[in-house]
C-alpha cells in the first residue's frame, strides 16, 4: 500500500496546488494527521483520493472557489479603496487645519481694520464678537454662508 506524506506529494497527486489542496481538507478530502494538532503533518492514501475525487459533485466546488475568489477580489479591491479614502481624509484634514489657520489671521486683521476697540480681547478671547459689537450689522455666523452686499457694511469694508 502506498501512502502519499505531506501537502506537497498529496497536491501532486490530485494535481492541484498545496493551498488548493489544504483548502479540500475542509470539504472533506480524506487525510490523516499525524497527531491531533491542525498543524501536524498530513498523509493519505491515493485510491482513498482518487473516489473522493471521483465522488465529489466538482462543478458545486468550482462554483464555490469562484464564488470565494470573487469575494476575495472584492475585499481586496475595498481594502485598497478604504486605505485611498482614509489618506484623502488625512490630507483634507490638514487642508482644512491650514484654512482655518488662515481664516482667523484674516479675521484678526480685518477686526483691526473694523475698530481700535477690536485690539483688545474680549473676556473669552473671540475678537470677531468685538469686531461685529456695536456696528448695528449681523455678525457673519448670523448672516447666510454667502454674504451679498447689503449696503450696511462698514465704512472700511
Amino acid at each position: 500500500m502506498e501512502l502519499l506524506s505531506g501537502w506537497k506529494e498529496i497536491a501532486e497527486h490530485l494535481h492541484l496546488g498545496v493551498r488548493t489542496a489544504q483548502r479540500w481538507e475542509r470539504l472533506g478530502l480524506p487525510v490523516r494527521r499525524v497527531s491531533d494538532s491542525p498543524c501536524s503533518p498530513v498523509v493519505a492514501i491515493p485510491d482513498e483520493l482518487e473516489l473522493w475525487a471521483r465522488t465529489r459533485d466538482l462543478k458545486a466546488d468550482a462554483a464555490a472557489l469562484a464564488s470565494n475568489r470573487f469575494l476575495v477580489n472584492r475585499l481586496s479591491e475595498l481594502r485598497k479603496t478604504h486605505s485611498r479614502t482614509r489618506r484623502k481624509t488625512r490630507r483634507l484634514l490638514a487642508e482644512l487645519t491650514s484654512l482655518a489657520d488662515k481664516q482667523k489671521k484674516l479675521l484678526d486683521r480685518i477686526c483691526a481694520n473694523l475698530s481700535p476697540a477690536c485690539t483688545a480681547e474680549s473676556g473669552d478671547g473671540d475678537l470677531r464678537k468685538l469686531a461685529w459689537s456695536g456696528s448695528g450689522n449681523p455678525r457673519p455666523q448670523d448672516s447666510p454662508a454667502i454674504y451679498p452686499s447689503t449696503g450696511n457694511e462698514p465704512a472700511n469694508w
